[in-house]
């Protein structure tokens, strides 16, 4: 049987767009693997709780534990947005938490809500959200000094240069983060 040059046109065009389809919806299912959701109920909850964006949260737990909730950071923070154990006890003093104990932090719920109060309380601060992210891994006072410096901010609330390559990289990797859950997720 012979093919006319109409359908081998056809079934050229029609195995194109099949491998077309195939890449889009295998990375899809790739990008959703390695950018994962979990908790979102808690997520959601929280986010909306605390006025936040929920995918910022959702990225900020990427970036911090990839959604481990027994993550621990050489230096001690723990669980999904990696909370320090006095940072964890000063939120649960603001929050009037009575019996609190470092191993809550553990708790997925927990953690979502003190990462949560933690990061509206570093926007609240300092207004800007890459200001706010890079507070959130370098410590607000190393950023505050920051925004007093010429050299790193030229408005005293965006910061224009981050010197510690560690928050910078962070920074750029909530943002591509964010990109990703917001195109990929409805939270």
């Amino acid at each position: 049987m012979k093919m006319s040059k109409k359908s081998i046109t056809i079934l050229v065009l029609f195995i194109f767009l099949s491998c077309i389809f195939l890449a889009i919806s295998g990375g899809y299912t790739v990008i959703k693997t390695v950018y994962k959701l979990r908790y979102e109920s808690s997520v959601k909850y929280w986010a909306e709780e605390y006025s936040l964006d929920p995918y910022l949260v959702c990225s900020v737990i990427w970036t911090e534990s990839k959604f481990d909730k027994e993550a621990e950071s050489p230096v001690g923070a723990i669980g999904l947005m990696q909370i320090m154990p006095e940072t964890g006890e000063w939120i649960a003093d603001k929050l009037d938490l009575e019996d609190y104990h470092t191993e809550m932090l553990y708790e997925e719920d927990v953690n979502i809500r003190f990462g949560c109060w933690y990061l509206r309380f570093l926007l609240d601060r300092f207004e800007v959200t890459e200001t706010a992210c890079a507070a959130y891994n370098a410590g607000q006072n190393k950023v505050s000094d920051w925004l007093d410096l010429k050299t790193y901010s030229s408005d005293g609330k965006t910061l224009d240069v981050i010197p510690y390559e560690e928050t910078a990289e962070y920074v750029e990797r909530i943002r591509k983060a964010y990109e990703i859950y917001h195109f990929f997720y409805t939270i």
